[in-house]
């Protein structure tokens, strides 16, 4: 199946198509980042809108250690949601900062 210039344009950057909330992204990785790049990984994911929901109730589990007084590890910064691109290159699929979560 040929591609057309539209559906290019219409891809997201580093995908064949348009990564949206519901697009199936096989297994993909939900990663935590602390404001100076340390990063860990908090699960797999296989949307956005999955990865989305997984991110808000990993801020609330480290929200919830803080004020229990427990270590809640890493402090977030952002969540970015890693999956496999163009010729099999893993790629940012979506960010999400902590405020907007």
């Amino acid at each position: 199946m040929r591609t057309t210039k539209q559906q290019r344009a219409a891809a997201t950057p580093g995908f064949a198509i348009q990564i949206l909330r519901d697009t199936d992204l096989g297994i993909a990785t939900l990663i935590v980042e602390d404001e100076e790049g340390h990063y860990e990984p908090v699960n797999y994911a296989s949307s956005l809108g999955e990865g989305f929901e997984m991110a808000k109730e990993d801020l609330h589990n480290r929200q919830r250690k803080l004020e229990a007084d427990q270590d809640p590890g890493l402090c977030p910064w952002e969540y970015k949601v890693w999956a496999r691109g163009l010729e099999g290159k893993m790629v940012v699929a979506a960010t999400w900062n902590v405020r907007d979560l």
